[in-house]
């Protein structure tokens, strides 16, 4: 029977009964592109309706899509940007110029689809992906940039055919779904590369760039690194040495150069279907706030930040930033998951004055009954977390570990 959707409760209400991958991991995946190509069928088509970038990776794709959105409004355009997870709103994933989708734009959606609901048994993602391609066919934009999920091959953004793909990084991140070796991730990633459509490739091992190679070769896809742009980066300071550019940014973290290096070169590579002026994108750079969740500033007098970093590659490079700051006590406060913590990871704390660890929500949650009590962490609790951050001001804080952490930070933040 038909679900009824006339207010943006009924909306919350029914993703609500949608398992969350942030809760139970694999199980609120679905690894076949069947049920999603059969729903956007029933609805026409709208992924076939507008051009789009697609961009994988273990780490990066979220700033590389931010850039390029930015990058491309900039310049005149209008784009759609679709990215996950959300921090605070599921509207959040959907945005046009800019700007998250409204509710009355989600209320309308799920009325249109409500028949359709029951029959198909869409998971989370995959009811997102469809919300996105809908709105940016219906919105007519001029370049949507798409986020995959997870992996890329079995991805249900997979559906899409592109006019650039973008693989950011390979490490290691969902193993026990994407595979135990660089190699078998990489693969999974390249499924993105789809035939004759031009690929551009970040920093990868050795051992992921064959594969990705072999794939791009198997398609006759045009194989671009960013790596030709020799990217680099020094106080804040982005220089790409191949186009002679350098950008005064707002970025702390150096794997930033990377991340603007492909952004340059996406526009590049695309620049006959959608020019863009050198000036459009040095402005677009240099006037980025920075993407919300990648090491935010949270408190406009406390040198607080949070980093939504959540694998190896990701917490080391955040975590070695942090270390790099002078003159302050040092503290980092973690929220994790079980499938996520390392002793590597955790052995990069160990440089802090101060280690705290919070439990998030759901069977993944990490506690800190699994942390070694070498590390000698303590427990940050929701009861007295305003009398521990009162004790913090003068300290530089690195909140970290999830994205599903954000949004409890930022309540943190408004009592403070």
């Amino acid at each position: 029977m038909p679900k009824e959707f006339s207010h943006i409760k009924d909306v919350e209400r029914y993703l609500l009964t949608l398992s969350k991958f942030s809760m139970v991991g694999a199980k609120a995946a679905n690894f076949s592109l069947k049920k999603v190509k059969n729903f956007l069928q029933e609805l026409g088509n709208p992924h076939k309706n507008f051009p789009s970038i697609h961009v994988a990776g273990t780490n990066g794709k979220g700033t590389v899509c931010h850039l390029l959105e930015a990058t491309y409004r900039r310049a005149g355009y209008k784009t759609g940007l679709f990215t996950s997870p959300h921090l605070i709103s599921f509207n959040e994933r959907f945005r046009i110029l800019g700007k998250p989708i409204s509710d009355k734009k989600l209320v309308a959606f799920f009325a249109q689809v409500s028949s359709l609901l029951d029959t198909y048994n869409l998971t989370y993602f995959e009811l997102s992906t469809v919300i996105a391609f809908t709105l940016f066919d219906h919105e007519l934009v001029d370049i949507a940039i798409i986020e995959t999920g997870l992996g890329g091959r079995l991805d249900a953004t997979n559906v899409l055919l592109p006019l650039l793909s973008v693989i950011t990084s390979i490490s290691y991140d969902h193993t026990e779904i994407l595979g135990e070796d660089l190699a078998s991730i990489a693969w999974e990633k390249a499924g993105i590369i789809k035939k004759k459509v031009p690929c551009i490739v970040g920093k990868v091992p050795d051992e992921a760039y064959k594969v990705i190679e072999e794939r791009a070769i198997k398609q006759n896809a045009p194989l671009f690194e960013a790596e030709q742009l020799n990217p680099s980066f020094s106080k804040k300071n982005i220089t790409l040495s191949e186009p002679n550019i350098t950008l005064k940014t707002s970025f702390f973290e150096p794997v930033n150069a990377w991340n603007v290096a492909m952004t340059y070169q996406s526009i590049q590579c695309l620049k006959d279907q959608l020019p863009v002026s050198e000036e459009d994108f040095i402005a677009a750079v240099e006037e980025f706030p920075g993407v919300p969740g990648r090491f935010e500033r949270m408190h406009p007098t406390f040198a607080w930040y949070f980093s939504g970093s959540h694998n190896l590659e990701g917490i080391t490079s955040t975590i070695r930033t942090v270390k790099s700051f002078k003159n302050k006590k040092k503290v980092i406060v973690m929220g994790m998951m079980k499938d996520k913590i390392s002793k590597e990871i955790l052995d990069e704390t160990l440089g802090f004055a101060d280690r705290f660890f919070y439990k998030l929500e759901g069977d993944r949650a990490a506690s800190l009954a699994g942390i070694p009590s070498h590390l000698h962490m303590k427990a940050m609790n929701d009861g007295d977390v305003e009398y521990m951050l009162s004790e913090l001001k003068t300290s530089l804080v690195i909140f970290t570990g999830s994205f599903y952490f954000y949004s409890i930070v930022k309540d943190w933040m408004s009592r403070m």
